[in-house]
């Protein structure tokens, strides 16, 4: 099993060049070259989106709720970065106030299914005595909706006032299959546990996780290293909440213990291994207020349970009003960047670059960016276009937008793009760890579905290796197993199954 070395000590020795300080545009728009359409977002605060393979052809598609008067959208990849919206061949085209879509599989067939959610904000009118609609892809890749007899048609009380905060899946009970948790603002939050046929029971308040609050976005993983998942929550104005599962998958609430019972306005969140110490921190957005309330960065410690707040001396306190957030190696140099949205003003959103190797700091390069906008809140990148680099999806208050990564001048850098994958209920292997070991650093990528807000990313663990030509790759899969690749080469998708 390969050992991730301690933190390392940075040197200014380590100096790459550094594309994302140059003069040019970093991220172009390029939306509607690409086939990116009119989007019309529920009123309302945030709205999210939805990356994946979903069709199984090797690259990324998108799901984008919209609110009323419009229908759902999903745009189909070509594999070169053009996109086709086809949500009405496929059978998705709905209209409702949705705010966030999930794709993971619901019934062990091997394929993924959708999960869609919206709400009554502002007085819209609600579709239904239900906000969630669950899709089941058929064989023929069309979809058909299941929600009346999965066990997710109750009513969930819904009011003016609530709103989604977000929306994730994994094995929570870990028997095999994927589990749903759908959170609301001013409202409850609902953990669906799955049968492995595709049918739910809400054991919400069972396993400990009934409280009414303003929930937004949570993340689920094994932070504790026990097997088990645990669910990281953040929460608006009153305590996040850090559920640690006992093992019976029911859970008790950790933050206090850990110092991590933070009452801001936390709203987003994400993972990321920013310092290539081998191990996940946590960063969770926020609105950044005059009075102290800004963005935290929760870098973990030696041991499991172990974090320490870090934002300040990162330099990624301030996101303005920030909900969607990515961790993402824009010019392959081997150091993850960071994303934040801002939906308080017409500013860009925030691209914090990594320059831990020579000042211990992240520099906010956002003016030279390129990601301009109004109102941003859904975040996500993946590689749109198969080029190795990841691209940028933002959802702004009248737009969708997409921008092209032109950061990598030097196309000397290298990547790796590690896609886990399993038999049976959770074939997109989501819980598992890949680590890379590139000399003195080992470098960490988690596999969710759920994260930034009310978002999705790909199921596949994205590397920038620098010049480095091989690693080698450790996958640490839900189960405890392991797998280890040893001297991979670089610029490539591997495919990796257990054993």
């Amino acid at each position: 099993m390969l050992q991730a070395p301690k933190k390392p000590l940075f040197a200014a020795l380590f100096v790459l060049s550094t594309p994302l300080l140059g003069a040019q545009s970093l991220l172009v728009e390029v939306g509607a070259q690409r086939g990116i359409q009119a989007f019309t977002r529920a009123p309302g605060l945030s709205a999210g989106l939805a990356a994946e393979d979903f069709d199984g052809d090797g690259d990324i598609d998108l799901f984008v709720p919209n609110g009323l008067g419009a229908v759902d959208q999903v745009y189909v990849n070509d594999g070169l970065g053009q996109f086709t919206e086809s949500a009405a061949s496929l059978g998705l085209a709905h209209s409702g106030n949705h705010r966030a879509g999930l794709w993971f599989d619901i019934d062990g067939d091997g394929d993924l299914d959708l999960a869609t959610v919206g709400d009554c904000y502002e007085d819209t009118p609600c579709t239904g005595a239900s906000s969630i609609r669950l899709h089941r892809q058929r064989s023929n890749g069309t979809f058909e909706e299941v929600t009346a007899t999965s066990g997710l048609s109750g009513d969930l009380s819904l009011h003016p006032d609530t709103h989604v905060g977000g929306i994730a899946a994994g094995d929570i009970d870990s028997d095999g299959d994927l589990d749903l948790f759908v959170v609301f603002w001013e409202g409850l939050a609902h953990l669906y546990i799955n049968d492995g046929q595709g049918q739910f029971t809400d054991e919400a308040q069972a396993r400990g996780l009934s409280i009414e609050q303003n929930h937004w976005q949570p993340v689920m993983f094994d932070f504790s290293g026990d097997g088990h998942l645990d669910i990281f929550q953040a929460v608006d104005f009153t305590a996040n909440r850090f559920w640690i599962n006992q093992g019976n998958a029911t859970f008790l609430d950790e933050a206090p213990a850990l110092g991590m019972n933070n009452a801001f306005n936390e709203m987003g969140v994400n993972l990321g291994d920013p310092d290539r110490d081998g191990d996940l921190d946590l960063y969770i957005t926020n609105i950044h207020t005059s009075f102290g309330w800004h963005n935290l960065f929760y870098a973990r410690g030696p041991a499991p349970l172990q974090y320490t707040e870090t934002s300040a001396s990162l330099g990624v306190q301030d996101s303005g009003c920030g909900w969607g957030t990515s961790f993402v190696d824009l010019d392959l140099n081997g150091w993850q960047d960071l994303l934040a949205t801002d939906s308080c003003t017409e500013a860009k959103a925030r691209v914090f670059f990594n320059d831990l190797p020579n000042t211990g700091t992240f520099l906010n390069v956002s003016r030279r960016a390129g990601i301009d906008g109004r109102n941003g809140t859904g975040l996500v990148t993946f590689d749109m276009d198969g080029d190795g680099d990841r691209d940028v999806v933002q959802a702004d208050e009248g737009q969708l937008r997409l921008f092209e990564n032109r950061h990598v001048i030097d196309r000397f850098r290298r990547y790796l793009i590690v896609r886990p994958r399993m038999t049976g209920g959770n074939p997109t292997a989501i819980g598992t760890k890949v680590t890379i070991t590139n000399g003195p650093y080992s470098t960490a990528r988690a596999i969710l579905a759920g994260s930034s807000i009310m978002s999705q990313e790909p199921a596949q663990a994205h590397f920038g290796l620098g010049t480095t030509d091989a690693v080698d790759v450790l996958v640490e899969w839900p189960d405890g197993t392991t797998t280890t690749l040893l001297n991979v080469a670089a610029n490539q998708v591997i495919t990796v199954t257990p054993g």
